[in-house]
């Protein structure tokens, strides 16, 4: 191994740099600073040029069914047709959530549970009907159907509540029985 310590010279002699080399530097600085501010510009200009071209022609390839289906996603109302129907509707529907919302199926799970499934049965119905609506526009025998179908399951439900509260009363005046 060569010892490379002798080769290179340790003494502290001061840096100098000749003249004007740092007015070069500067100079050549502020021009390559220029440069790239100009490139950079242009980048920029181009990117959102790419991004407008790309989002215009994403935009003109939506056909007219993906423009219905996107319409038709938004399931419609009866309060889209007139101030009354939309009352109707909001009340059944408030009293259908109240009645859901109030129910005590203590020990009659397996009767609740069948009488849930049918409610969800006819909301499927109803959410049907919602889209063949949407498609036909105002047509009095969907919109009557419709209100047909949240009178059916508030009855439904109201019956169940019925139902619930005879067999507890059953329930409980066997028991007081077998007590006596």
């Amino acid at each position: 191994m060569k010892d490379l310590r002798k080769d290179f010279n340790y003494k502290d002699a001061p840096l100098q740099m000749s003249e004007g080399h740092q007015q070069l530097f500067e100079t050549k600085l502020r021009k390559e600073s220029k440069v790239v501010s100009s490139s950079e510009t242009l980048q920029k200009i181009a990117a959102v040029l790419i991004v407008a071209l790309v989002s215009s022609m994403l935009w003109f390839q939506t056909t007219p069914d993906q423009i219905q289906q996107n319409e038709t996603s938004n399931p419609i109302s009866l309060g889209d047709f007139s101030p009354e129907f939309q009352k109707i509707e909001s009340f059944y529907q408030a009293s259908i959530n109240y009645e859901l919302a109030t129910l005590e199926t203590g020990d009659y799970h397996d009767l609740v549970n069948s009488y849930v499934l049918e409610v969800e049965k006819i909301d499927d119905e109803y959410k049907r009907l919602q889209n063949e609506l949407a498609q036909q526009g105002f047509d009095e025998t969907l919109i009557e159907a419709m209100i047909e179908n949240l009178q059916l399951r508030l009855e439904l439900l109201q019956n169940l509540k019925l139902k619930l509260t005879e067999l507890k009363t059953l329930n409980h005046d066997s028991e007081s029985i077998y007590q006596l």
